[in-house]
């Protein structure tokens, strides 16, 4: 396979070209003659292994030879500018060619926003993010990172993967930054749609669970992430045992009511503890979601990711060896990929042409554009976020997912369920479960088994999200499905891997964060960390899990084999930080946590508006945007101000001055003045106001589906447009409980109405949860 990159930085399509590249592709990267060397790295983090060409998208002699390297492509890839790929025609190279064309833009390619400049910071805040990091009464925070960039790599990679598995050729794929971010909410939105609840900032603590936060230890910080099925076992950590049974602080609901004291009893049971030792102790002795606030030093020298192999050696810019963060999966029994070292920013000689075959025909690719996975059948037993979130993504492609799941799996009813069978109108359940079927399947029977192991013999993939020790617990784990169907791809992704130190941890989200080293980096100040309280790593893992799919099924059609993935939620956390491990071991120090600002330019801050809680970020990358921005507010700007050193210098005082000037302003207004000048703005969105935001209601990115007992309902769509085509037209609702039993046995399986009787009577099938017990 051949992947043309064409960008000028080391963001989303940088990221979506290293993942082709890693995983075997030749990728050529074409740069402008002009640009500047990036940052070391940040180059390393994405550019190892990649041919560079320098070549000028405005000279005439210079497209034609972009043309025909377009020509011998698989797939071209571009993150420029809307208004570049209007002027140079970008999308036009490898037309007329098998070439499937990707563009990643922050805003899609039309829209009331499409020609707005933006940066990581203004699309965090326009996508409802930022409104809940950060501590009441202050400015909300930005999250540092690559998050945005690359979430929106991992889309264009799995699509563009996606059309080429599905067997389209030419024709194009385009993903929109701010859709993904959009996407990647948990139940942020269906807590406002459906309980009227704006979620909003608590600093570190979970807006809904308790003890969900950061609590400080002898020797720095720690996280503790208790459910109600893990509040048992952590009363009694805590010194508790009277509360664990009874009284208000048995409950969830009792406990957020009386949230200091519950915090204070755990401070006070573990304040002399080291926060690693608290870490080892909550998870081998009470076997409870806990983690701690790991630099970036101790997430290199982690004794789990060095069992893994997790990190892969490379060379730095100078020839220096370096590790930098591989794969978050990997096909069992295979080595793992390795990193290979950034080639230097300037090529030593131009491209020959003799390298490259003649440009092919394009075909068409069979079915709707937006469908590649179409033919594809995955059986899903994932739970919670992550795994939904990777199973939803493959059915919005396409594939035939059926969930098969327990009569009491689906939790919990969160408030505002209220038809006569409320595990059918659960919002989150019914967010994440779109184009999904349903059986409901006791797993634990023998006929439950064998049922399902027909069902796998009849499947292209398993996905799961249970503890490593769950499914072979249960009789199925890899070695009973492979003999079931030995060209099955299933995909294990436990919080910590199948395999390591930390194999039989529990982890979620919010208990996973801190040890990625995520923390290190997000806070008011060095002593003030934050976590993002998005269970953000389950994010990472759903998209990744998506994409490790794909590929694992394009490795089938060359291979003609199945194989188990083993992925690593705490990895994927891992390896959206590349560039942060990386830059730790270039300067061999710690980074700071800088609240708002940024490392390279300034200003960028979030700044308060007219009202209250109300807040617009706004970045300023070069001497431009700071022009422009000073016109817009009419700042008298110090001479010290004119460069980026000095802004940089001054940046505390420049900060002040452009807060004066944007609190009596309305903060939408200030957007779109700021983003008319070509300053990248962004109003900080609460959930109602993204959810309403009238560039995705523009571009018809929400989509509406109707459901059979909750009716019909708004929900997020597609970020990805395939030919201008999101398949939104093609989509249904979420399944009741155990909706398709008799159909899904009857078809795939063949069983009759009386087979399907009986296993009803004998309860391995149902189609309600079991009726509470009676005193």
């Amino acid at each position: 396979m051949r992947v043309l990159e064409l960008s000028d930085r080391e963001e989303a399509a940088a990221f979506a070209a290293k993942l082709f590249r890693r995983w075997g592709a030749e990728v050529i990267k074409l740069e402008s003659p002009g640009r500047a060397a990036p940052p070391p790295a940040a180059d390393i983090a994405v550019n190892g292994g990649k041919r560079r060409v320098r070549l000028d998208l405005a000279a005439e002699g210079d497209r034609a030879a972009i043309e025909r390297l377009a020509a011998t492509a698989d797939i071209v890839l571009t993150d420029h500018p809307v208004a570049a790929l209007d002027a140079y025609r970008v999308l036009d190279f490898g037309a007329g060619s098998n070439a499937i064309r990707v563009s990643i833009t922050p805003f899609g390619l039309d829209g009331p926003y499409r020609d707005w400049p933006a940066t990581p910071s203004t699309l965090l805040a326009l996508g409802g993010y930022t409104w809940l990091m950060g501590d009441p009464g202050r400015a909300p925070l930005t999250m540092p990172g690559n998050y945005v960039a690359y979430q929106a790599g991992t889309y264009a990679y799995l699509a563009a993967l996606a059309a080429l598995l599905g067997g389209r050729q030419a024709g194009t794929v385009e993903v929109s930054m701010l859709e993904c971010l959009a996407s990647l909410h948990q139940f942020t939105d269906t807590m406002w749609r459906f309980e009227g609840i704006t979620r909003s900032r608590h600093g570190n603590r979970w807006e809904n669970l308790c003890p969900t936060t950061l609590l400080p230890s002898a020797d720095g910080w720690y996280g503790v992430n208790i459910l109600q099925n893990f509040w048992f076992p952590f009363a009694h950590w805590i010194g508790h045992p009277e509360a664990a049974a009874e009284g208000p602080w048995a409950t969830n609901a009792g406990r957020m009511a009386d949230q200091d004291a519950v915090e204070e009893a755990t401070v006070k049971a573990l304040w002399d503890v080291p926060r690693r030792e608290i870490f080892r102790a909550g998870q081998e002795s009470w076997r409870v979601p806990v983690g701690f606030a790991a630099s970036l030093q101790e997430v290199l020298e982690d004794p789990h990711l060095g069992e893994r192999e997790s990190w892969r050696e490379t060379r730095g810019i100078g020839g220096e060896a370096l590790r930098v963060p591989g794969s978050p999966y990997r096909f069992v029994g295979e080595e793992a990929p390795d990193e290979p070292p950034v080639e230097p920013f300037e090529p030593a000689a131009g491209v020959e042409w003799r390298e490259f075959p003649a440009a092919r025909t394009a075909t068409a690719g069979d079915g709707a554009p937006s469908r590649p996975l179409a033919g594809v059948r995955v059986i899903d037993l994932t739970r919670i976020w992550s795994g939904p979130l990777a199973t939803r993504i493959l059915g919005d492609l396409g594939a035939e997912v059926i969930k098969v799941e327990a009569s009491t799996g689906r939790g919990a009813i969160f408030p505002g369920a209220t038809s006569a069978h409320p595990w059918n109108t659960q919002g989150l359940f019914n967010k994440l479960s779109r184009n999904k079927t349903s059986v409901c399947l006791d797993l634990k029977s023998a006929e439950g088994k064998e049922l399902f192991l027909g069902l796998v013999r009849e499947a292209d993939v398993v996905i799961e999200n249970f503890s490593a020790r769950a499914m072979p617990g249960l009789g199925l784990g890899y070695a009973a499905l492979k003999a079931a169907n030995a060209r099955i791809v299933y995909l294990a992704m436990p919080a910590f891997g199948m395999r390591g130190p930390y194999r039989d941890y529990v982890g979620l989200g919010p208990s996973i964060e801190p040890i990625t080293g995520l923390t290190a980096l997000m806070g008011y100040s060095d002593s003030e960390p934050r976590v993002t309280s998005k269970a953000l790593t389950d994010a990472m893992a759903g998209t990744t899990a998506a994409s490790a799919v794909i590929n694992a099924l394009w490795r089938r059609e060359r291979t003609g084999e199945g194989c188990l993935v083993d992925l690593s939620q705490h990895e994927c956390g891992v390896g959206f930080l590349a560039e942060a491990f990386i830059e730790r071991q270039l300067s061999g120090e710690e980074p700071r946590r800088m609240g708002n600002a940024h490392r390279e330019y300034a200003p960028q801050g979030v700044y308060r508006c007219e009202g209250d809680d109300e807040w617009v970020a706004v970045a300023c990358r070069d001497d431009a945007e700071w022009t422009a921005l000073c016109l817009v507010l009419e700042i008298g700007a110090a001479p010290g101000w004119a460069t980026v050193e000095g802004r940089l210098r001054a940046r505390e005082a420049i900060d002040a001055v452009i807060e004066a000037l944007t609190t009596g302003r309305a903060k939408g207004e200030l957007m779109t003045a700021l983003a008319a000048a070509r300053v990248p703005a962004g109003a900080v969105q609460r959930p109602g106001e993204y959810l309403a935001d009238r560039h995705l209601a523009a571009r018809g990115y929400f989509v509406e589906l109707e459901h059979p007992e909750a009716g019909t309902t708004p929900w997020d769509g597609n970020p990805v447009r395939f030919d201008g085509d999101r398949g939104h037209a093609r989509w249904f609702a979420a399944p009741c409980l155990g909706g398709q039993n008799r159909e899904t046995l009857s078809r795939v399986l063949g069983l009759d109405d009386a087979r399907i009787d009986s296993l009803y009577a004998h309860g391995v099938l149902a189609d309600s949860p079991p009726a509470p017990a009676v005193d």
